[in-house]
C-alpha cells in the first residue's frame, strides 16, 4: 500500500501540472443476479473467496451481484491514471480490498505502456473484464478454471507492447509484484500473500482468431493459522500409535512455497459464432500440491439481441494419502483427517455443463439466465461453501439469472 500511496500522490502531482489534461472519465458497472442451488452440502460461489453461497431452497442474491466505479485521467498524450473500485461479496469490504485497480500508465510510444501501482493479475483471459459481467456471455466465468484463484490484482509493475505483424498483430504483457486475498470455508478463513509474482503472457491475433499463452510464479508468504496448531497437535501423539505423525505435520507447508501456472488460451469469434477455451497446469515446490489440470470451453451463437452458449469446465488433480495411524486414537484420527484435507485442499475434482442465454434488450444492458450441472466427484470439495465437517461427491443444478450493465 505503501507504493499505491506513493503513485495516487504523483499522479494528483501531475494532474495539478497539466493545465491542458483531458477532464476525467468516469464510467460504471452494476450487476444484479440471483442463483439457486438444489444442493443439500454445498453453497454455490464462483470462487474461493466467497463467504455467503447459499444452500437447498434458498435463493442467494450476493454471490453473482456487484457494483463498480472506474476513473481514468489522461494528463497528456503519454501520461495517464486509472482507478476501479468494486463491491462484491467478499470477506473484507475494506478500501484496500475493494480498490481493484490503482495504476499510473506512462506510454513513451503508442505501442508501448507501462504501468505501476495496482493492476489486473494477467492470468486469464478474462482478466482485464472479469469483474464486468456485461462484457461476456454467462452469469459467470468457469468456475473450474476461475474459481481457484480469488487474486484478481497485483501490486507492482507492468510493461506491455503491441506490434503489428504479417501474422497479425502480437501483445506481450510483462508483471511483477504481489497480492493478498481470501482463501475461504465453513471451517477457516486465510488471507493468502502471493510474493514475488513473475509473469508473462503473449498474445497473436489473428484475422477471427486469438492466441495467448501466460507462465506465472509466485511464492506464498503466509500460512493459515491452523497449520501450527497442527504441528503442535502432532507433538501430542504417542509415538506407538503414530510415529509418522511429526514429520508428515512438518510437510504441511505453504511459507516460500514457489507456485507455477501455465495456460494456453484461444478463441475464435466471426462475429456470429465463437468458440474459446483455456487449459492450465498449476503446480507447487511443495507438499500442499502436486500438480492440478483444468480447463474450459464454450460454443456460442448470436442471432439479432439474442446469444445462446454451451459450455464445459473441469478440473482435476492428484490427491495424496498420507500414512494412518499404526491405533485408532480420538487424537491421532482427527489429525490424521485435518493433514489429508490440508494437502488436498487444492484438489477438487468436478466439472460443470452449463448452458447459458443473453438477451440485450439495450444498448447498455443485458438479461442473462443459466442453467448448469455440476458433478462433484471427489469428497470434502472446496470449490464449493462447504457447510458440513466433512461432505462427500454429490453432482446437483444450479440456475442463476443476472441483470448486468454499464454506465
Amino acid at each position: 500500500m505503501g507504493l499505491f500511496r506513493s503513485l495516487s500522490g504523483f499522479s494528483l502531482l501531475i494532474s495539478s501540472a497539466a493545465a491542458l489534461a483531458q477532464p476525467a472519465q468516469l464510467s460504471g458497472f452494476a450487476t444484479v443476479g440471483v442463483s439457486y442451488n438444489e444442493s443439500e452440502q454445498y453453497g454455490f460461489r464462483t470462487d474461493v473467496s466467497v463467504t455467503d453461497g447459499k444452500t437447498n431452497s434458498e435463493l442467494d442474491f450476493s454471490s453473482l451481484s456487484r457494483l463498480g466505479i472506474q476513473l481514468h485521467k489522461q494528463f497528456n498524450t503519454q501520461w495517464g491514471f486509472t482507478g476501479q473500485w468494486v463491491l462484491k461479496s467478499h470477506p473484507d469490504y475494506s478500501l484496500g480490498d475493494v480498490t481493484q485497480l490503482a495504476f499510473l500508465s506512462y506510454s513513451p510510444k503508442p505501442n508501448w505502456t507501462i504501468k505501476a501501482g495496482r493492476t489486473a493479475f494477467d492470468l486469464f483471459m478474462m482478466s482485464p473484464y472479469r469483474n464486468i459481467g456485461y462484457a461476456y456471455t454467462a452469469t459467470h466465468a468457469p468456475i473450474e478454471f476461475y474459481g481457484l484463484i480469488p487474486h484478481r490484482s497485483i501490486d507492482g509493475i507492468e510493461l506491455s507492447s503491441a506490434h503489428a505483424t504479417d501474422q497479425g498483430m502480437f501483445s506481450t504483457r510483462w508483471y511483477y509484484g504481489k497480492s493478498k486475498d481470501y482463501l475461504t470455508n465453513s471451517d477457516f478463513q486465510w488471507r493468502i500473500a502471493l510474493d514475488d509474482i513473475a509473469g508473462a503472457t503473449l498474445t497473436l491475433e489473428q484475422g477471427n482468431w486469438l492466441w495467448r499463452a501466460n507462465y506465472t510464479q509466485a511464492y506464498i508468504d503466509n500460512e493459515p493459522d491452523h497449520y501450527a496448531q497442527l504441528r503442535e497437535l502432532a507433538q501430542s501423539v504417542p509415538e506407538q500409535i503414530w510415529p509418522e505423525a511429526q514429520d508428515i505435520a512438518k510437510r504441511l507447508k505453504t511459507v516460500d512455497t514457489r507456485l507455477q501456472y501455465v495456460t494456453l488460451g484461444a478463441k475464435y469469434d466471426n462475429g456470429q459464432y465463437y468458440v474459446q477455451s483455456e487449459i492450465a497446469r498449476v503446480s507447487a515446490d511443495s507438499d500442499i500440491l502436486k500438480h492440478l489440470h483444468n480447463g474450459y470451453v464454450v460454443f456460442g451463437t448470436r442471432w439479432q439481441d439474442f446469444t445462446v452458449q454451451l459450455g464445459y469446465s473441469v478440473t482435476h488433480g492428484k490427491r495424496q494419502q498420507i500414512d494412518k495411524p499404526r491405533l485408532t486414537n480420538p487424537l491421532a484420527d482427527e489429525l490424521h483427517f485435518q493433514l489429508e484435507r490440508g494437502f488436498n485442499y487444492y484438489v477438487n475434482d468436478q466439472s460443470t455443463t452449463s448452458l447459458s442465454t443473453r438477451y440485450d434488450f439495450r444498448a447498455d444492458m443485458a438479461a442473462k439466465l443459466q442453467l448448469e450441472y455440476i458433478d462433484l466427484d471427489s469428497s470434502d470439495n472446496q470449490f464449493m461453501l462447504r457447510r458440513e465437517v466433512f461432505s462427500t461427491p454429490e453432482s446437483f443444478t444450479v440456475v442463476s439469472a443476472t441483470i448486468d450493465w454499464v454506465f
